[in-house]
């Protein structure tokens, strides 16, 4: 009689699921992949029957008089946003700690893993439609907010298994740490009450396989080529003691069909570009907005999570997603097209043009033209116009001010911005409407 109950009330469960309450993003289940090659080897295996539900259930209970002050936490924690926007926090952090692996760009690779993750969970919730814990006992009331999509398997395990294991191929020796934070994420959605620990297995195992393909990817990124050693010897172009970046163009691209694909014709002679900026007055304001843009390295990826925000899309993990893929995306594929046309011209910095020069900050070791700042600006503002077209105006002030910054630091010439700003918009835009219109 008490299978027969749970039966009728797990199917009762799934039922209002699919027509009382709205199912978040059912469209993704339709999206495709981006790096998968062989979507069909990657399986999981339908959920538990009806019995061993039920038994999850009971754990799930006497697990919630065990949950201590940090497991609570957690909990709070990983259900802060989407499942994306913790991994896209803690990435930066990495970075920071190992400088060689910035050229490789392993948040592309990472949103990737995360994003290829997503949809195929999709398919999997829209193929089983599990419900979740509390819709079949309501009396054991969330700690996290219930997401609007069915149960099997965990969005948030699924990302964590998929970001934790690339994150662990590109920072080897951080390996434990970003294994044991996955696995936290993964247990605190099975602490709020929200996934059945067969959802979490399920969407780790999803993760993991998802992961491995993409390294495979990322193994083969091109980043093993070297530098040949021929520098330029021209006095009127960029030299340095190592050009730095340079083996970038030769990178294998995510989208865009090869690196001087939106390569900008030659820059001017600079000559009325010098006196600009040797006539130019620096004021509080100006230098202050040099400094900014020098020492931020993650406002476009900030900005797109407090878009995320703004517009309540944290419950659409496949939307969130995706914004952050295309965004890491377009810088990945940028960074290359702007190291090409860099050292297909070698253009000089202001300070080698006029040695007399006083730049406000270091100038970096690599040709001016055209300025990557602005051109990575340019790229971001057109990813995010796409996805947030209302709020294009700021986007656009936010890519000329970074633009302007790089002439008030004193590091660029006029021409290297504007070409930039005109360069990363093509490249945005390529980028993102491919990208979506797969």
């Amino acid at each position: 009689m008490k299978q027969m109950f749970f039966l009728l009330l797990a199917a009762l469960a799934v039922g209002s699921m699919a027509h009382g309450q709205a199912q978040a993003n059912e469209a993704a289940a339709h999206w495709k992949t981006w790096l998968l090659d062989d979507e069909t080897s990657i399986v999981i295996g339908a959920p538990p029957t009806a019995t061993q539900t039920r038994a999850e259930l009971s754990s799930l209970r006497k697990g919630r008089q065990q949950l201590d002050a940090k497991r609570k936490t957690a909990i709070a924690y990983w259900d802060a946003g989407a499942p994306a926007y913790r991994w896209n926090q803690v990435l930066p952090g990495l970075v920071s700690q190992k400088q060689e692996v910035q050229l490789r760009m392993p948040g592309a690779w990472m949103n990737l893993a995360i994003y290829d993750a997503t949809i195929l969970a999709w398919r999997e919730k829209m193929r089983y439609k599990r419900a979740r814990p509390t819709t079949l006992d309501p009396s054991m009331p969330a700690l996290a907010q219930v997401p609007r999509t069915y149960g099997y398997p965990c969005e948030h395990s699924v990302t964590a298994a998929a970001a934790a294991h690339v994150l662990s191929y590109f920072f080897p020796e951080k390996k434990d740490s970003i294994m044991a934070m996955a696995h936290a994420a993964s247990q605190s959605r099975v602490d709020a009450g929200v996934q059945f620990p067969s959802d979490a297995e399920a969407g780790w195992k999803l993760g993991e396989q998802v992961a491995a393909r993409i390294i495979e990817k990322a193994k083969n990124d091109g980043s093993a080529a070297k530098w040949d050693g021929k520098m330029n010897t021209d006095p009127a172009k960029w030299t340095g003691s190592y050009p730095v970046g340079i083996t970038l163009a030769s990178f294998v691209p995510l989208v865009i069909r090869s690196a001087d694909q939106f390569r900008p014709g030659p820059p001017p002679s600079f000559e009325a570009d010098m006196k600009e900026l040797k006539n130019f007055k620096q004021t509080f304001r100006t230098a202050a907005q040099a400094y900014y843009w020098a020492s931020s390295a993650d406002v476009w990826t900030d900005l797109a999570a407090q878009k995320i925000f703004e517009y309540r899309l944290s419950d659409d993990a496949p939307a969130v997603a995706r914004i952050y893929a295309v965004l890491s995306v377009a810088y990945h594929d940028a960074a290359m097209a702007i190291m090409d046309a860099k050292y297909a011209y070698w253009g000089i910095r202001p300070n080698q043009y006029d040695t007399t020069y006083k730049s406000l900050i270091p100038t970096p070791p690599f040709p001016g033209y055209p300025s990557g700042h602005a051109a990575g600006a340019a790229t971001s503002c057109a990813v995010l116009s796409y996805f947030f077209p209302a709020d294009v105006p700021q986007f656009r002030k936010l890519a000329r001010d970074c633009a302007e910054s790089r002439f008030y630091a004193g590091i660029h010439f006029r021409s290297d911005n504007e070409t930039a700003l005109t360069m990363g918009d093509a490249i945005g835009s390529y980028i993102v409407k491919t990208f979506v219109g797969k």
